[in-house]
């Protein structure tokens, strides 16, 4: 009993890497700035450059508040819960409302966007959905 409970865990072990290997990268969101909302003190302004690799994927996530953004190269696919599918072109703009569920990825190559997110002070800016 013991060799077989050592040899599915030391399966297991050598197959973690090429499972991990087979998931999309995930992209790369860097914040250029962060201030206070205008009259009100309990939010904030956060502008990002968000960068997909292709193939990559930001899987099912919430947000604190709003986020709006324009791809500025590439094609973004986002989808919402109980929203078809939206496709969004370079210069063409996005909102997410607060609190709604929402993945993203780049299905046809590298993507580039600026997003700005007015959000809750003091709160992760993105939530894994459970």
């Amino acid at each position: 009993m013991k060799t077989f409970a050592f040899s599915a865990l030391a399966a297991v072990l050598i197959a973690a890497p090429a499972f991990a290997a087979d998931a999309p990268p995930a992209p790369v969101r860097k914040i250029l700035q962060s201030f206070p909302a205008s009259g009100s003190p309990n939010q904030q302004v956060n502008l990002a450059e968000v960068s997909f690799a292709p193939g990559a994927l930001l899987g099912y996530h919430t947000h604190p508040g709003e986020e709006s953004g324009t791809v500025v190269s590439g094609l973004l696919k986002i989808e919402m819960d109980g929203k078809p599918p939206l496709m969004v072109k370079p210069g063409e703009s996005f909102l997410i409302p607060r609190g709604v569920a929402h993945q993203a990825s780049a299905p046809q190559g590298e993507t580039h966007l600026v997003t700005v997110y007015v959000v809750d002070k003091d709160k992760p800016l993105a939530t894994p959905r459970p």
